[in-house]
């Protein structure tokens, strides 16, 4: 049975800002995004792909270095005997403006230009490719209708989506698994989510997303990579392989009865193995009930642990240790304000969250008497 092997990337975004880091590690990132993709044309080689399939959004919206194009071009002449097709997305359509047209790009890289779809056919692999590209930031309705697959040749598409429930359900070319299924191609390689999708089937045609290979952000946690393997008529053999160098976490630490700071560095540094800390990125949300007088401070806590970790920055999510219906019960200052507070979260129409730390602020506040309303 004939196979053609291919990998399968999308979502790069090359230069995106990364707005939550710092000057220095948001143009160390930039440059790790491009040894990401160095890493996958390596995948390419080592793995004797025929065919490189990249879904959309390489770059993002209005904002590439000239030198990340020259890159790019570069990497795509290490692979000259490996077919590359672009599907150009909603951050990167194909227009007038468009970075795709600032290239001379290797013979090797086909690039899908319309809205419409389109065929290539490559006769030495009995396989034939389809795409489509954005051609503006939304496309209404689904592109992925009235396909006419070529019998005894291997069926591939690379298209940028989002999967709907109905074909106008949302700007970013929404296709249906009824369109998936329709289609009778033998698998759909699509881009758009920044997670891995699994491999999924909708009737005889296999199709997922590859998610993004390099996280940007704590909305990208965990490992971050491609697709890999091989794909026949009517199956498919594919893989997802890990290309991220470094990963996003969001780690819950319950810090009940910690009386000092020290403890709070010593339950973090605890949960999170030194190796990791080392090299990725933290968000630590700080959980469990601390005492009133505590009044915890997130820069206090920051400074703390800074040095032990890549990048790491604190949340505080913890609550108030207090019995807040007996201290309603006094006559005290706090007794009346828990009360207020208590009475306003019978009402479920008001914020309960806000109600929450409305509660312990004014707790805190009236407790302590100091509350640094910046950590909120």
């Amino acid at each position: 049975m004939k196979k053609v092997r291919i990998l399968q990337a999308g979502d790069l975004h090359f230069d995106t800002p990364f707005k939550e880091l710092n000057k220095n590690l948001s143009l160390i990132s930039k440059e790790e995004l491009l040894e990401v993709f160095s890493k996958i044309i390596d995948l390419c080689i080592d793995n004797s792909v025929d065919i490189f399939l990249l879904t959309g959004d390489i770059f993002d919206n209005l904002t590439v270095d000239k030198k990340t194009l020259i890159y790019i071009k570069k990497e795509f002449e290490r692979i000259p005997n490996i077919r590359v097709f672009i599907s150009p997305g909603n951050h990167d359509p194909y227009n007038d403006k468009s970075f795709y047209k600032l290239i001379d790009w290797p013979e090797n890289v086909y690039i899908f230009t319309s809205q419409e779809i389109e065929r290539v056919i490559i006769e030495d692999l009995k396989t034939v490719v389809w795409g489509a590209a954005f051609n503006s930031n939304y496309i209404r309705k689904s592109l992925l209708k009235n396909i006419n697959v070529i019998n005894d040749y291997i069926n591939i598409m690379t298209i940028h989506a989002d999967i709907s429930n109905n074909d106008e359900g949302n700007e970013y070319n929404p296709i249906t698994l009824k369109d998936i299924g329709n289609s009778n191609l033998d698998y759909i390689a699509i881009g758009h989510r920044h997670n891995f999708s699994a491999i999924q089937k909708e009737k005889n045609t296999y199709y997922a997303y590859a998610g993004c290979p390099q996280g940007r952000g704590f909305d990208e946690i965990g490992d971050k990579g491609v697709i890999i393997g091989e794909i026949s008529k009517d199956t498919v053999d594919l893989k997802f392989k890990r290309t991220s160098k470094r990963n996003y976490y969001v780690v819950e630490i319950d810090i009940s009865n910690s009386m000092t700071y020290e403890e709070i560095k010593a339950k973090i540094l605890e949960k999170i193995k030194e190796e990791d800390r080392k090299q990725n990125f933290y968000k630590i949300i700080l959980k469990g009930e601390v005492e009133a007088f505590i009044n915890l401070n997130e820069n206090v806590i920051l400074e703390k642990i800074r040095d032990y970790f890549y990048y790491v920055k604190v949340i505080d999510k913890t609550e108030v240790k207090l019995n807040f219906d007996k201290i309603a019960e006094d006559y005290s200052i706090k007794g009346v304000y828990a009360r207020k507070l208590l009475e306003m979260s019978k009402n479920q129409e008001l914020d309960q969250e806000l109600i929450k730390m409305a509660l312990k602020i004014g707790i805190q506040s009236l407790s302590s008497g100091e509350v640094n309303l910046d950590d909120y």
